[in-house]
């Protein structure tokens, strides 16, 4: 465990103490996690540039490997072939088949090409559709793997999804999260470091398919501490579901989350409602992401319902939920959208917590988030 110290609020967020980026790494690292944050309110391209930073700083021998749904940025593809020609084993999972298709064509190509990645590179891409949910899988973990320094790997929500020169038409498809609410968790607990490790390297050579939320690979828990990490799909869903378990009126639970859409959580939190349990949620503003139907269910059952509306339409991509009880506070925090495909059919990563320096600055960020709604 770690207390909440003036160093911890340092790591953080390096604008509120206004560390210098390049400096970094300088900072002690008591705490098993750091915490980045992309946002309105944030440098732009903050989060590509961190990931690109983190590139630079692997020597010949090392290792980076990333599993990714977007990949757009041919800035970050060329310096990952900069990073395997000077002696680093690079290896990239990319989706295959994104919702916007074209998306990821570029770097695949630059990535694939000859005299690039090679073996290197995997576009994965899953053919068949799983029958009990109609949903084709896809990948959507944001999972990057660095062995220097020290060996790290940060998770979350952002996708290195923008350009330059930037296409109009495929950010206004998919949002520009170079400038909208993302953040990335570096983990450097050792454990957990190796977990995420070996399952990043298992996505990149396993086949893949509908049968694999019954594999033991998937419905393991890597557990370290007061964290564990889950892998979807699973059909295990236990260890999801006791997020909820024991929640009276005593409780309260606040989500922000981009996809709000899967029938069965609907329920599950209109009757934590009824039984007093606080809940409030901050949501993407499309419609596609979180229908009418949801945000008018929520408002009947007593729920506090918060569209993110930006006034240059930029995304709440941010997806984490902030549980507190009498007796501990606990946060979860990955790709994971409530909807029916990340719940049921995509490969998705949450990590659950009681480590108080991650569980303090994902509320500060609510509390910010909200202000920002509210003014």
């Amino acid at each position: 465990m770690c207390p909440i110290t003036t160093v911890g609020l340092y790591r953080q967020d390096m604008s509120i103490l206004s560390i210098p980026p390049e400096q970094l790494h300088e900072q002690p690292q008591e705490a098993p996690f750091q915490v980045f944050w992309g946002g309105p309110d944030r440098p732009k391209r903050r989060l590509r540039d961190l990931l690109e930073e983190r590139m630079h700083g692997v020597p010949s021998r090392g290792e980076i490997l990333w599993v990714t749904y977007y990949f757009r940025d041919e800035g970050l593809a060329k310096a990952l072939l900069q990073a395997s020609e000077r002696g680093v084993k690079v290896r990239v999972v990319m989706e295959g088949r994104p919702r916007t298709e074209s998306a990821n064509s570029r770097v695949q190509e630059l990535l694939g090409g000859e005299g690039a990645l090679g073996g290197g590179l995997r576009a994965l891409s899953h053919r068949i559709i799983d029958n009990r949910f109609r949903k084709r899988c896809r990948l959507h973990e944001k999972l990057y793997y660095f062995s220097h320094p020290s060996p790290c790997a940060l998770v979350g929500t952002f996708n290195p999804s923008g350009n330059l020169p930037e296409d109009p038409e495929i950010i206004k498809e998919i949002g520009d999260q170079d400038r909208g609410h993302n953040l990335l968790v570096e983990v450097l607990d050792t454990v957990l470091v190796q977990g995420l490790h070996a399952h990043a390297h298992h996505i990149s050579r396993a086949t893949h398919g509908p049968w694999e939320r019954f594999l033991p690979s998937y419905n393991r828990v890597i557990a370290s501490g007061e964290t564990r990490i889950l892998f979807f799909p699973r059909s295990r869903k236990k260890d999801f579901n006791e997020l909820f378990e024991g929640l009276d009126a005593n409780c309260s639970l606040r989500m922000a989350v981009s996809h709000l859409n899967d029938p069965g959580i609907c329920e599950r939190l209109f009757e934590l409602a009824t039984q007093g349990v606080y809940i409030e949620i901050l949501a993407h503003d499309t419609e596609r992401r979180v229908p009418a139907w949801v945000e008018e269910q929520m408002l009947e059952n007593g729920i506090i319902f918060n569209r993110y509306v930006h006034p240059e339409n930029l995304p709440m991509h941010n997806k984490f939920m902030l549980i507190d009880t009498p007796d501990s506070q606990s946060v979860a925090v990955g790709s994971m959208n409530l909807s029916v495909r990340s719940l049921h059919a995509n490969h998705e990563l949450l990590m659950i917590s009681e480590e108080p320096f991650l569980c303090q600055v994902l509320r500060q960020r609510w509390d910010e988030m909200l202000s920002e709604v509210k003014a």
